[in-house]
């Protein structure tokens, strides 16, 4: 009876192992090779998403001498006559790890171009309270994107296309990044489910300092994204990122 027990724990611990843990009967070796292409991955991803950066880095760049040139002129970006044709309100909500959800309203405003073509974007409630449809507002250019409406004496700024990019590609390499110091600190399987937990916590945890790092490469550390509430929310939720990721390391060390 003692023996045919000490066989059924045998049995799970090796089910369980096949399914959650290191697989067994993997030699060291393979794990080792692995490993290091996970490493290689990831540092090739990391300079491929840097290399590619560089050109919209540039043109962000050239942007913030233009934001510079502004602040003591009033013709440093072109200007373009436009109109507000519409506004909304819509609500988002969220749920943290605890299961606590938060409801964020947002406010949109629709505006056309002096060709007939229209955009919308997510602005601040107090550019929202001013900006009322069909009110004539005064759209700032910049290599033909508009980065900027003015009316009321409201104004309301927007990341140029090439900050955008920038942001795609740095994200893109702070991906690698956590693959390469996965594989070079770590480097062991424990399946795909916490892969992608993992994996999702970790990029969860960069969607803010890329943002404000793109913000201030574009605006400068005062920046339309830097406001007191924007920081505040963004360390809260990087934090909880961090904090999920850590946790789901506790065995890793």
């Amino acid at each position: 009876m003692m023996q045919r027990r000490t066989l059924d724990i045998t049995g799970v611990a090796m089910r369980f192992r096949r399914f959650g843990g290191r697989r067994p009967g993997v030699s060291t070796r393979r794990r080792s090779v692995a490993r290091w292409i996970v490493v290689a991955v990831g540092l090739g991803t990391l300079v491929a998403a840097l290399v590619a950066a560089a050109g919209p880095f540039r043109e962000t760049r050239d942007f913030r001498a233009t934001v510079t040139c502004e602040k003591n002129r009033d013709d440093c970006f072109d200007s373009e006559a436009g109109s507000i044709t519409g506004r909304r309100t819509y609500t988002t909500t969220s749920t943290d790890s605890e299961g606590n959800t938060t409801t964020t309203t947002h406010h949109e405003v629709t505006w056309q171009r002096a060709d007939g073509s229209r955009e919308t974007r997510d602005v601040s409630t107090s550019f929202y309270k001013k900006a009322r449809e069909g009110e004539p507002a005064t759209l700032r250019l910049w290599h033909g994107d508009v980065v900027a409406v003015e009316v009321m004496g409201a104004k309301e700024s927007f990341l140029p296309e090439a900050a955008g990019t920038l942001a795609l590609w740095l994200y893109a390499a702070y991906f690698g990044l956590g693959v390469f110091l996965w594989g070079l600190l770590f480097g062991w399987w424990d399946g795909f489910f916490m892969l992608f937990f993992r994996t999702l916590s970790w990029m969860f945890a960069g969607i803010f300092p890329v943002m404000i790092t793109t913000s201030a490469l574009a605006y400068g550390l005062n920046g339309h994204s830097a406001s007191i509430g924007t920081v505040v929310f963004g360390v809260f939720f990087t934090g909880i990122a961090v904090f999920i990721l850590t946790g789901s390391l506790d065995n890793a060390w």
